[in-house]
């Protein structure tokens, strides 16, 4: 069971779904939720050489505190009136670090696919993937359409026997002990799989129900001609998934983030809400 889930609060309209489905898995895993509030910070304006007027900016920083308030009241509100014990964060760092910072005191943190319309959202460059690569917990992503008010009943695992793949499922365990439907899929892609040995699928279905998870089934999709993120989808489609766990591969340096192409490739497309481990 998961026992404390994170939210990211802001003022994009996808909040709202983004509140539900962490009210649902946190009733579901009798978790406290912390909400992250992370917004944008105010503009600079420049006029000239000199920065906007002191007493403007202030007046900004006041409208934005109470803006704060709202999305944070509206939380709590929520949260009492699902009997969820709930309580609130806020950064003043970037809203990638923010988030990314008081995360690491959850085990789970709840964030959404980018969408260019939510224009009151925390937009900043790459956000889900700096979370991916720096909370240091696994990260939630919520498709920008759907309704996914509830998830974890029938699970897809991505499995190729990599190092992010073992950390995805061990994770994921407090969500997959309560799924009805456990799914495994490996895909021949020449990836870490088809290298030297590879662990026979009856280890890693002795290991699934060892842990409290359902039995697993086995899938193998050929990616040739489709991509690895497509075969995802399209498997977790196929077998009517409501959650996809994968890992998530990629490395940092000086700052500029390089995703693995097919962890950047089904943030653009994904379908379904995806749990993400690196």
């Amino acid at each position: 069971m998961y026992r404390r889930i994170s939210v990211h609060l802001d003022h994009g309209f996808d909040c709202t779904r983004r509140t539900a489905l962490a009210l649902s898995l946190a009733k579901r895993h009798k978790a406290e939720l912390v909400g992250i509030y992370a917004s944008a910070a105010p503009p600079q304006y420049y006029y000239g050489e000199s920065v906007l007027m002191s007493r403007t900016l202030s007046v900004m920083k006041e409208i934005q505190a109470q803006n704060r308030g709202a999305v944070q009241n509206a939380f709590l509100e929520a949260a009492a009136a699902a009997d969820v014990p709930a309580v609130v964060r806020a950064g003043e760092a970037s809203p990638s670090a923010s988030v990314a910072l008081y995360a690491r005191a959850s085990d789970l943190v709840i964030v959404s696919q980018f969408n260019p319309d939510d224009v009151e959202a925390a937009h900043e460059t790459e956000f889900v993937e700096q979370m991916l690569l720096t909370a240091g917990r696994p990260v939630l992503v919520l498709p920008s359409s759907g309704n996914f008010s509830a998830v974890g009943e029938r699970v897809l695992v991505c499995w190729d026997g990599s190092r992010e793949a073992a950390r995805a499922l061990a994770d994921a365990a407090p969500a997959l002990r309560l799924a009805s439907r456990l799914v495994v899929l490996t895909m021949d892609e020449g990836g870490a799989s088809s290298k030297g040995e590879a662990v026979p699928f009856e280890d890693l279905a002795t290991y699934c129900v060892a842990q409290g998870m359902p039995a697993p089934d086995h899938v193998r999709r050929d990616i040739k001609g489709v991509g690895v993120g497509s075969t995802i989808l399209n498997a977790a489609a196929d077998h009517s998934a409501d959650l996809i766990v994968m890992g998530a591969y990629g490395h940092s340096k000086f700052r500029e983030w390089a995703m693995g192409g097919a962890t950047a490739s089904i943030l653009k497309s994904m379908t379904v809400p995806i749990m993400f481990s690196h």
